[in-house]
């Protein structure tokens, strides 16, 4: 048990746990959950349930155990989202580290130390973090916070499947079955798919993958219209590369940032002199 005293009063010391659900499927949010106990002059009485990894536990026993945190003043709890478009902006990775971001703002006062599933850490923290590898296996808070993270993602991908009645996600929630596989090829991608995840890129038209590709070009950089197309899936067609991207008026997809092989700007829809501006201003020494 941690104690610190603080003369008179003993002060009110927490732990956390931090775990996510999510992070394989090809469709859905990612949510990460936190999970804080308290540890001094706790009275926490433990209930005849089974606690582990929710992967290892029966969809029943992880809501048995959800609604009985629910109850719990020794233990608090909070969860974040992070949707498929985010997830395909800024990597799966980074869209975890931000649901555990999101959670930590929800508490009133951070945890005086964070255990977290895994070998990652969350930057720019000014708390305690001990990465755990197997961690929803070995320590108890985040084997909580798997729990949460589990059970609240999976009642949303329960919900989410009404409006997608034909992937099934109630099944399978989105994980690459081949269930849910041969589903998405005979569908091909939904809105909250993920176009980054391979199997889902490959089921994109071309049109489709050019455009993603070309919302991926970061600030700074430049792909050529061969590249464009070779990542593509088809490096002979630079033409409809152009072709496609000169009629996409959407500011989110930066046109601009795709030139000719030779260096030289090629079309753009919006005006070849605002390219080369937004280039410039881009680019140095462009």
């Amino acid at each position: 048990m941690i104690k610190r005293h603080t003369g008179k009063k003993e002060k009110d010391i927490f732990i956390g746990g931090a775990d996510e659900a999510g992070r394989g499927p090809l469709a859905g949010p990612v949510v990460g959950a936190i999970v804080l106990m308290k540890v001094s002059g706790s009275k926490l009485k433990i209930p005849n349930l089974k606690f582990k990894d929710s992967k290892k536990l029966k969809p029943k026993e992880r809501e048995e155990i959800f609604n009985w945190l629910k109850f719990q003043k020794e233990i608090k709890f909070a969860y974040s989202f992070v949707s498929p478009k985010v997830i395909d902006k800024i990597n799966i990775l980074k869209a975890t580290i931000l649901t555990w971001k999101r959670s930590l703002k929800k508490f009133e006062k951070p945890p005086e130390i964070l255990f977290i599933d895994g070998n990652q850490t969350i930057p720019n923290l000014r708390i305690r973090q001990i990465p755990v590898v197997g961690g929803d296996r070995k320590i108890f808070v985040i084997t909580l916070a798997s729990i949460v993270a589990k059970v609240v993602r999976d009642r949303f991908m329960k919900k989410i499947a009404k409006k997608y009645p034909c992937y099934q996600f109630e099944i399978h929630k989105g994980y690459p079955t081949k269930k849910h596989l041969s589903l998405l090829k005979k569908f091909n991608a939904s809105q909250i798919h993920r176009k980054s995840f391979k199997p889902v890129f490959e089921t994109l038209s071309f049109k489709e993958k050019v455009l993603f590709i070309v919302s991926k070009i970061k600030k700074g950089e430049i792909l050529s219209y061969q590249e464009v197309a070779e990542l593509a899936g088809n490096k002979k067609a630079t033409r409809v590369v152009g072709n496609i991207l000169s009629k996409n008026f959407d500011k989110n997809i930066p046109c601009h940032r795709v030139i000719r092989k030779d260096g030289s700007l090629g079309g753009y829809n919006r005006g070849i002199s605002l390219k080369k501006f937004l280039l410039r201003k881009e680019i140095k020494n462009f």
